[in-house]
Protein backbone atom coordinates (compact mmCIF):
# COMPACT_ATOMS: atom_id res chain seq x y z
CA UNK A 1 0.00 0.00 0.00
CA UNK A 2 2.90 2.34 0.98
CA UNK A 3 4.56 1.72 -2.41
CA UNK A 4 1.49 2.41 -4.31
CA UNK A 5 1.36 5.48 -2.72
CA UNK A 6 4.80 6.68 -2.86
CA UNK A 7 4.31 5.44 -7.07
CA UNK A 8 1.32 7.74 -7.02
CA UNK A 9 3.01 10.83 -5.66
CA UNK A 10 5.92 10.15 -7.82
CA UNK A 11 4.02 10.53 -10.74
CA UNK A 12 2.13 13.49 -9.83
CA UNK A 13 5.67 15.02 -9.08
CA UNK A 14 6.58 13.94 -12.70
CA UNK A 15 3.24 15.06 -14.40
CA UNK A 16 3.44 18.67 -12.77
CA UNK A 17 7.16 19.22 -13.51
CA UNK A 18 5.94 18.31 -17.48
CA UNK A 19 2.96 20.65 -16.85
CA UNK A 20 5.11 23.26 -15.61
CA UNK A 21 7.88 22.56 -18.55
CA UNK A 22 5.25 22.56 -20.89
CA UNK A 23 3.72 26.45 -20.06
CA UNK A 24 7.25 27.76 -20.07
CA UNK A 25 7.44 26.54 -23.67
CA UNK A 26 3.53 27.64 -24.32
CA UNK A 27 4.41 30.86 -23.32
CA UNK A 28 8.12 31.72 -24.87
CA UNK A 29 6.56 29.89 -28.32
CA UNK A 30 3.53 32.66 -27.81
CA UNK A 31 5.49 35.81 -28.08
CA UNK A 32 5.66 36.07 -24.37
CA UNK A 33 2.05 36.19 -24.65
CA UNK A 34 1.66 38.16 -27.73
CA UNK A 35 -1.03 34.31 -28.74
CA UNK A 36 -3.57 33.85 -25.86
CA UNK A 37 -2.56 30.49 -23.75
CA UNK A 38 -4.64 27.49 -24.90
CA UNK A 39 -7.87 27.70 -22.78
CA UNK A 40 -10.83 25.14 -23.94
CA UNK A 41 -14.04 26.93 -24.33
CA UNK A 42 -16.34 26.47 -21.42
CA UNK A 43 -19.54 27.10 -19.26
CA UNK A 44 -22.23 29.34 -21.11
CA UNK A 45 -19.64 31.40 -23.17
CA UNK A 46 -19.11 27.87 -25.05
CA UNK A 47 -22.71 27.71 -25.03
CA UNK A 48 -23.29 31.05 -26.43
CA UNK A 49 -20.52 30.95 -29.20
CA UNK A 50 -21.85 27.78 -30.36
CA UNK A 51 -25.35 29.14 -30.51
CA UNK A 52 -24.52 32.23 -32.37
CA UNK A 53 -22.72 30.67 -34.76
CA UNK A 54 -25.40 27.59 -35.44
CA UNK A 55 -27.82 30.32 -35.62
CA UNK A 56 -25.87 31.71 -38.66
CA UNK A 57 -25.33 28.14 -39.90
CA UNK A 58 -28.04 26.75 -39.98
CA UNK A 59 -29.97 29.72 -41.86
CA UNK A 60 -27.78 29.56 -44.85
CA UNK A 61 -28.58 27.80 -48.35
CA UNK A 62 -25.03 27.82 -49.71
CA UNK A 63 -21.71 26.37 -48.10
CA UNK A 64 -19.98 28.41 -45.62
CA UNK A 65 -16.40 28.76 -44.90
CA UNK A 66 -15.79 28.90 -40.63
CA UNK A 67 -12.73 29.76 -39.39
CA UNK A 68 -11.69 29.04 -35.82
CA UNK A 69 -8.44 31.30 -34.95
CA UNK A 70 -6.90 29.62 -31.71
CA UNK A 71 -8.98 26.51 -31.95
CA UNK A 72 -7.10 24.55 -29.29
CA UNK A 73 -8.78 21.14 -28.88
CA UNK A 74 -11.20 21.80 -30.93
CA UNK A 75 -14.40 22.55 -28.79
CA UNK A 76 -16.16 24.94 -30.61
CA UNK A 77 -15.29 24.00 -34.10
CA UNK A 78 -15.65 19.76 -33.92
CA UNK A 79 -19.22 20.25 -32.61
CA UNK A 80 -20.09 22.74 -35.02
CA UNK A 81 -18.70 20.43 -38.10
CA UNK A 82 -20.51 17.37 -37.04
CA UNK A 83 -23.55 19.57 -36.87
CA UNK A 84 -23.17 20.72 -39.97
CA UNK A 85 -21.67 18.60 -42.33
CA UNK A 86 -22.66 20.62 -45.37
CA UNK A 87 -20.28 23.37 -44.50
CA UNK A 88 -16.12 23.84 -44.55
CA UNK A 89 -14.26 24.53 -41.03
CA UNK A 90 -10.92 25.76 -40.85
CA UNK A 91 -9.22 25.68 -37.19
CA UNK A 92 -6.20 27.47 -36.30
CA UNK A 93 -3.91 27.06 -33.61
CA UNK A 94 0.03 28.07 -32.89
CA UNK A 95 0.25 25.42 -29.75
CA UNK A 96 1.38 21.81 -31.25
CA UNK A 97 -0.73 20.21 -27.51
CA UNK A 98 -3.81 21.29 -28.27
CA UNK A 99 -3.60 21.52 -32.16
CA UNK A 100 -2.89 17.78 -31.86
CA UNK A 101 -5.54 16.87 -29.48
CA UNK A 102 -7.80 18.90 -32.32
CA UNK A 103 -6.47 16.69 -35.12
CA UNK A 104 -7.11 13.47 -33.10
CA UNK A 105 -10.79 14.45 -32.57
CA UNK A 106 -11.34 15.48 -35.89
CA UNK A 107 -9.71 12.70 -37.72
CA UNK A 108 -12.69 11.24 -39.20
CA UNK A 109 -14.41 14.54 -39.91
CA UNK A 110 -14.40 15.28 -43.40
CA UNK A 111 -14.98 18.89 -43.29
CA UNK A 112 -12.32 20.31 -41.03
CA UNK A 113 -8.97 21.12 -42.04
CA UNK A 114 -6.48 22.11 -39.09
CA UNK A 115 -3.08 23.93 -38.82
CA UNK A 116 -0.79 24.42 -36.68
CA UNK A 117 0.31 27.76 -37.63
CA UNK A 118 0.52 31.89 -36.79
CA UNK A 119 -3.11 32.40 -37.68
CA UNK A 120 -2.33 36.50 -38.18
CA UNK A 121 -0.82 35.36 -41.19
CA UNK A 122 -3.58 32.72 -42.63
CA UNK A 123 -6.02 33.98 -45.24
CA UNK A 124 -9.03 35.27 -44.38
CA UNK A 125 -10.75 36.28 -47.28
CA UNK A 126 -13.19 33.58 -48.33
CA UNK A 127 -13.95 33.04 -44.32
CA UNK A 128 -18.01 33.55 -43.35
CA UNK A 129 -17.41 33.11 -39.74
CA UNK A 130 -14.81 33.51 -37.81
CA UNK A 131 -14.89 32.53 -34.58
CA UNK A 132 -11.57 33.91 -32.51
CA UNK A 133 -10.17 33.52 -28.98
CA UNK A 134 -7.74 36.48 -28.47
CA UNK A 135 -6.74 38.72 -26.15
CA UNK A 136 -6.31 42.56 -25.47
CA UNK A 137 -2.20 42.76 -26.86
CA UNK A 138 -3.46 40.73 -29.55
CA UNK A 139 -5.94 43.00 -30.74
CA UNK A 140 -4.06 46.10 -29.97
CA UNK A 141 -1.11 44.67 -33.09
CA UNK A 142 -2.94 42.60 -35.54
CA UNK A 143 -6.96 43.77 -35.05
CA UNK A 144 -6.32 46.09 -37.96
CA UNK A 145 -5.02 44.01 -40.15
CA UNK A 146 -7.78 41.46 -39.44
CA UNK A 147 -10.65 43.72 -39.97
CA UNK A 148 -9.32 44.69 -42.96
CA UNK A 149 -8.15 41.27 -43.87
CA UNK A 150 -11.84 39.83 -44.07
CA UNK A 151 -14.70 40.48 -46.71
CA UNK A 152 -18.08 42.47 -46.46
CA UNK A 153 -20.66 40.60 -44.27
CA UNK A 154 -18.28 38.68 -42.57
CA UNK A 155 -19.61 37.61 -38.87
CA UNK A 156 -16.86 37.30 -36.29
CA UNK A 157 -17.91 35.53 -32.63
CA UNK A 158 -15.11 36.71 -29.95
CA UNK A 159 -14.67 35.22 -26.78
CA UNK A 160 -14.20 37.03 -23.65
CA UNK A 161 -12.29 40.25 -25.93
CA UNK A 162 -13.78 42.69 -27.52
CA UNK A 163 -12.30 43.99 -30.88
CA UNK A 164 -11.19 47.43 -30.50
CA UNK A 165 -11.29 48.27 -33.62
CA UNK A 166 -15.12 47.54 -34.22
CA UNK A 167 -18.27 47.96 -32.49
CA UNK A 168 -20.08 45.32 -31.73
CA UNK A 169 -23.39 43.84 -32.72
CA UNK A 170 -23.89 42.25 -29.83
CA UNK A 171 -22.54 42.23 -26.48
CA UNK A 172 -23.56 38.86 -24.54
CA UNK A 173 -23.09 37.94 -20.74
CA UNK A 174 -22.09 34.69 -20.36
CA UNK A 175 -20.85 34.09 -16.70
CA UNK A 176 -19.26 31.41 -17.01
CA UNK A 177 -18.49 29.71 -13.16
CA UNK A 178 -18.32 32.91 -11.56
CA UNK A 179 -16.15 34.95 -13.95
CA UNK A 180 -18.31 37.34 -15.62
CA UNK A 181 -17.43 36.96 -19.66
CA UNK A 182 -18.72 37.86 -22.63
CA UNK A 183 -18.97 37.04 -26.00
CA UNK A 184 -18.83 40.01 -28.53
CA UNK A 185 -20.62 39.68 -32.17
CA UNK A 186 -19.69 41.46 -35.13
CA UNK A 187 -20.46 41.99 -38.66
CA UNK A 188 -18.11 43.65 -41.54
CA UNK A 189 -19.27 45.92 -43.51
CA UNK A 190 -18.60 48.54 -45.76
CA UNK A 191 -19.70 51.43 -43.30
CA UNK A 192 -17.85 49.60 -40.71
CA UNK A 193 -14.36 49.35 -42.47
CA UNK A 194 -14.71 52.76 -42.79
CA UNK A 195 -15.51 53.68 -39.56
CA UNK A 196 -12.61 51.37 -37.98
CA UNK A 197 -10.00 53.35 -40.12
CA UNK A 198 -11.14 56.81 -39.00
CA UNK A 199 -10.78 55.07 -35.63
CA UNK A 200 -7.40 54.26 -36.15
Amino acid sequence: MIDLIVCLLLLLGISACVAEVYFVVAYMHSRFGEFPPFFPSFGKMKKVCLEEAEQILRQSQKTLTIVDLGCGSGSLLIPLAKKFPQHRFIGYDWDVVPYAIASFRARHIVNVELFCADFTQADLSEADVVLIFGGKKLFAQWGKKFVESLKNDAVIVSEAFPITQLVPEKEILATSYGMALKVYTYRIAKKTLAKSKENL
